[in-house]
C-alpha cells in the first residue's frame, strides 16, 4: 500500500473513532432519573455502580467525592439547604455546612441499603476508575467520560488487530461498523461496567495477534477485575496456547486480578474476601427475581429481547447483526481469532446452562470487539476469493 493510501486509512480511522465518540457524549449527556430533584441523575445501571464506587471511595480509600452535596441526616444539619428526601432510606441530602454526614457527594438514589453497596457480585477495577472520577468531580457527565474513552480506544484496537490478520482497508472498515452496533455505542456513554469489559478483551485479543503472552496474561487478569466473565476467553486460550504459554499467562492474570483486588481483600480480611467471590460466583449462576427484560445468548444474536438503557427517547441495547455474521464464520473458519470469539461468546451459554437465565443484551458489548475484527478477516477472505 502507498504512502498516500496509508495516511487516507488513518484520516479515516481518526474520523471514524471522532464520530463514535461524539455519538457516545451525545448519551453521555442525557439527564438520567433519580439523581439531583429537578436535574441530571443515573442512567440504567449507574445507580448500583456509580453509588458502589462512591461508598469504595469513602470507606476503602478513606477519600471523599468532589462535591457540594452531603448525604446526612436530619440532625447533623446547620445551615444547610434540603436538596432530596428518600423514602427507602433515612437520610436526607443537603447543599452547604454539616455537622455530620455520611457521604459526601452527588445525590445518591433511592434504593434500599445504597449507602453501603459496594457492588461486590462484581470485581472491584471500574469502581476504582469512577472513584478516582468522583474525587476529582462527582457528576454525571464526568462519570461518563472513561466510558467514552475505554470505547473510543477499542476501536482502535479493533482496528490494529485486524490490521494484521486482515489488512488495512478491512480493519477500518470492521471499526467503522463498531459505529453501527448499538449496544455498544450507548454502553461507552453510560457510566457501567461492560464498555470496560469489551476494551480490554480488545486488548487481550490484539496482544494475542502480536505474540505477546505476557501482556496478554496482563489483558485477561484486567478484563476479570472487571467482571468475572472477562475469563471467559480461557477456554480458547487453553485450546490455542501450549502448555508453557498458558501456564505463563495464567499466572500473570492470576497476579493482576490478585493486586487490582488488594484494597478489597486487605480492608475486609481474606477470609471474608474468598467469601465474597464464592458468593458472587453462585450469584451469577442463578437466576434473579423477574425485573428488566431478560434474554438468552440465542437473542442477542438475533436482535431480540434487547434491554431498555433508557425511556424518552427510548435506546435498547440491541445489538448488530455482525454478532451473528461473525459468529457463522467462526464456526466455519475457527482460525485462532474466531476460537477467542467462540469461547468468549460460549462462556455466556454456560452460564445460562448452569442456571442464570436472567441474563441480558447489553452483555454483548463484551465479545463485540472480537466479532468486529472476526468480520474483518472475512472481509478479506471474501475479497481474495473475488480477486
Amino acid at each position: 500500500m502507498t504512502q498516500f493510501r496509508h495516511a487516507k486509512v488513518y484520516i479515516g480511522l481518526a474520523v471514524v473513532i471522532a464520530v463514535f465518540a461524539y455519538s457516545a457524549f451525545s448519551i453521555a449527556q442525557l439527564p438520567g432519573s433519580d439523581g439531583l430533584p429537578g436535574g441530571a441523575g443515573y442512567i440504567s445501571d449507574e445507580v448500583w455502580y456509580v453509588t458502589s464506587a462512591r461508598n469504595i471511595l469513602h470507606d476503602f480509600f478513606k477519600a471523599t467525592a468532589n462535591s457540594p452535596y452531603f448525604t446526612t441526616t436530619p440532625n447533623c444539619l446547620i445551615n444547610g439547604t434540603l436538596v432530596k428526601e428518600y423514602t427507602k432510606i433515612e437520610a436526607v441530602t443537603v447543599k452547604g455546612e454539616v455537622s455530620c454526614y455520611i457521604r459526601k457527594g452527588y445525590p445518591y438514589p433511592d434504593k434500599e441499603g445504597i449507602l453501603s453497596y459496594y457492588n461486590f457480585e462484581h470485581p472491584p477495577l471500574v469502581k476504582y476508575i469512577l472513584a478516582a472520577v468522583e474525587a476529582i468531580r462527582d457528576e454525571p457527565l464526568f462519570w461518563r467520560i472513561p466510558s467514552i474513552i475505554f470505547g473510543s480506544a477499542t476501536l482502535l484496537l479493533v482496528f490494529l488487530s485486524a490490521r494484521r490478520i486482515a489488512g488495512p482497508i478491512w480493519a477500518l472498515t470492521a471499526s467503522a461498523l463498531m459505529i453501527f452496533d448499538n449496544t455498544f455505542r450507548v454502553m461507552s456513554g453510560i457510566a457501567m461496567l461492560d464498555v470496560y469489559l469489551g476494551f480490554f478483551t480488545a486488548l487481550l485479543a490484539y496482544f494475542y495477534i502480536s505474540g505477546r503472552t505476557l501482556s496478554l496474561g496482563v489483558a485477561l487478569g484486567l478484563a476479570t477485575s472487571v467482571k468475572y466473565s472477562g475469563a471467559f476467553p480461557i477456554f480458547g486460550l487453553a485450546y490455542l496456547l501450549g502448555a508453557r504459554r498458558f501456564t505463563a499467562a495464567m499466572l500473570i492474570a492470576v497476579a493482576v486480578f490478585l493486586l487490582v483486588n488488594m484494597p478489597i481483600a486487605g480492608q475486609l480480611g481474606v477470609g471474608r474476601w474468598i467469601n465474597e467471590i464464592l458468593g458472587a460466583l453462585s450469584w451469577h449462576t442463578t437466576s434473579r427475581p423477574p425485573g428488566p427484560t431478560a434474554s438468552t445468548p440465542l437473542d442477542w444474536l438475533l436482535m431480540q429481547n434487547s434491554f431498555a438503557l433508557y425511556i424518552n427517547p427510548d435506546i435498547y441495547a440491541s445489538g448488530t447483526p455482525a454478532y451473528l455474521v461473525a459468529l457463522i464464520y467462526a464456526l466455519f473458519k475457527r482460525d485462532d481469532i474466531s476460537i477467542l470469539y467462540l469461547s468468549t461468546y460460549g462462556g455466556y451459554w454456560l452460564v445460562y446452562l448452569a442456571g442464570n437465565h436472567t441474563l441480558y443484551s447489553f452483555y454483548t458489548a463484551h465479545f463485540s470487539p472480537l466479532a468486529h475484527i472476526v468480520l474483518a478477516k472475512l472481509f478479506s477472505d471474501l475479497a481474495k476469493r473475488g480477486a
